[in-house]
């Protein structure tokens, strides 16, 4: 796949704003009348919220602030919320998300009516050994006969950077089972992680971060079951001096109404030395 990068998307918040630190992992949605709608983790030096900008036809994206913020003290999520993914269902929204209490990651869910007022559910998924320490980045795709979740596990080895993409099922997103790693890291590889799962004709193609120790690339893999994934290399790999040039991390793919590929993804340049992710995008050129 070839990918026409389009650089900065959102402008970095002012001082004080939360996203003023970073910007990371956005998800998208394209409603029908052609607006999108973008859910992204913003950090202030302090705390991980999640945040909602949209971008109405023709014109730029614009922040709409905070729609969920980190729990009050005690909660599973006290220490902040992030890596937002949102799909539509017929009772409105609905998003996974991961929230730190200070010693654990754990996914989460909220429910939304029009996406912007958003009802915190709880965590909804048990621990394994694969992600003892961390289980983050979600990615829900539903299908019809099936729910899908593909989320990042970590489990404490590789001084806690190792990370492979683990997968559970559901029959309605109410109660869900565990299928374990479907793409570990290879041996060039620090981490697999960051999924952003799409159907594209029947068959699961899987955008992911490789993190091979030295850079971080977007990298493809797809499956026919969801389970057994073929790798397909690195398609959206750092490169030149532009915003992207240092590292190309967390993907958004959203397949648009006129069945044109394009992704959101979060992104370093070379002089970056405080990893202040923001938000770039690029199209695929078919």
């Amino acid at each position: 796949m070839d990918w026409v990068r389009e650089g900065l998307c959102l402008p970095p918040g002012a001082s004080g704003e939360p996203d003023s630190d970073r910007a990371w992992r956005p998800w998208v949605l394209q409603e029908e009348e052609g607006t999108f709608r973008m859910w992204y983790s913003g950090h202030d030096g302090t705390t991980w919220r999640i945040i909602e900008a949209i971008q109405k036809p023709g014109g730029q994206w614009e922040a709409q602030g905070v729609v969920v913020d980190a729990g009050l003290a005690g909660e599973s999520d006290d220490y902040g919320v992030q890596a937002p993914c949102v799909v539509k269902t017929r009772g409105g929204y609905l998003m996974a998300y991961a929230g730190f209490d200070g010693e654990v990651t754990r996914l989460h869910m909220a429910s939304s009516q029009n996406g912007h007022e958003w009802s915190p559910l709880g965590t909804f998924l048990q621990r394994g050994e694969e992600d003892t320490v961390g289980a983050s980045h979600p990615s829900l795709l539903i299908t019809g006969a099936r729910w899908w979740l593909f989320f990042s596990g970590y489990d404490g080895t590789g001084e806690g950077r190792k990370a492979a993409v683990l997968a559970a099922v559901s029959e309605s997103g109410a109660s869900w089972d565990r299928l374990g790693p479907v793409l570990l890291p290879e041996l060039s590889e620090v981490s697999a992680s960051h999924p952003c799962v799409i159907d594209i004709a029947r068959e699961l193609h899987m955008f992911y971060a490789s993190d091979n120790g030295r850079q971080v690339g977007i990298a493809l893999a797809t499956s026919r079951d969801g389970i057994n994934w073929d790798r397909r290399g690195v398609v959206l790999p750092p490169t030149g001096d532009g915003p992207d040039s240092l590292a190309t991390h967390a993907p958004c793919v959203v397949r648009l109404s006129d069945g044109t590929l394009k992704m959101w993804y979060s992104a370093l340049p070379l002089e970056d030395t405080q990893f202040a992710y923001r938000i770039c995008s690029a199209t695929h050129a078919a």
